[in-house]
C-alpha cells in the first residue's frame, strides 16, 4: 500500500478541472466532469504527486491532479457535505 499524506486548507474551495486532453493518466469520468464546477473534499499526496479528491452537486467523487484545477478563490468554500447540514 502507497503512503500518502492529506492536506486539507483547501477544503470545501470551488475548482474546475481542464485536464489536457487524451492524458493517459485519466479516464473517461474524468473527461466527463471536465469543465464542470466542483468542491475539493480532501488533497492528497501518493508518491509525491498531488490528488484532489473533487466532489460535484451529483454527489460524484473524481480524483484530479492539483495541477489541473483551475481555482475560484473568492468563492464561499463548501463541499455536498455542507449542503446537507443546510437542507436540515
Amino acid at each position: 500500500m502507497s503512503e500518502h499524506r492529506h492536506r486539507t486548507p483547501l477544503r470545501g474551495v470551488k475548482v474546475t478541472p481542464r485536464p489536457q486532453p487524451d492524458d493517459p493518466r485519466y479516464t473517461a469520468v474524468n473527461y466527463r466532469y471536465a469543465g464542470q464546477a466542483g468542491h475539493i473534499h480532501e488533497v492528497v499526496e501518493i508518491g509525491g504527486r498531488e490528488l484532489a479528491k473533487v466532489g460535484f452537486d451529483d454527489r460524484k467523487i473524481v480524483y484530479y491532479f492539483l495541477d489541473d484545477l483551475e481555482r475560484e478563490d473568492s468563492a464561499p468554500k463548501r463541499t455536498f457535505h455542507d449542503l446537507d447540514r443546510e437542507e436540515k
